[in-house]
């Protein structure tokens, strides 16, 4: 997976795009934009973009349990958001926040 967001994770931190709230429930309710906004941050699953040279070394003999191009689960609230390049809004999280790789 290449990484077209201008940000490059160090040490321990990996590189999330969350996947995207949609703006309509499955009830047909459309969502309020700050509604969305709070939906957004608090998305818990996404797709790794990229991993910082030092992520995992501390933690099952330094073997990586996620690579860039995985889905995968993420602690509610953690890290920091942060725009890319291309205009998308990803999260920057400690290599400790990846909690489980998703099946596709």
């Amino acid at each position: 997976m290449q990484n077209k967001s201008g940000i490059d994770p160090t040490g321990h931190h990996v590189l999330v795009l969350p996947d995207i709230v949609k703006e309509k429930t499955t009830g047909g309710i459309y969502l309020a934009p700050q509604s969305r906004d709070d939906e957004q941050r608090a998305a818990t699953t996404g797709t790794l973009i990229a991993v910082g040279l030092s992520s995992w070394v501390e933690f099952a003999n330094g073997e990586a349990w996620a690579a860039a191009g995985d889905h995968v689960s993420f602690a509610k609230y953690a890290g920091i958001e942060i725009d890319g390049i291309d205009q998308k809004k990803y999260t920057l999280l400690n290599d400790q926040d990846i909690l489980a790789v998703l099946d596709k």
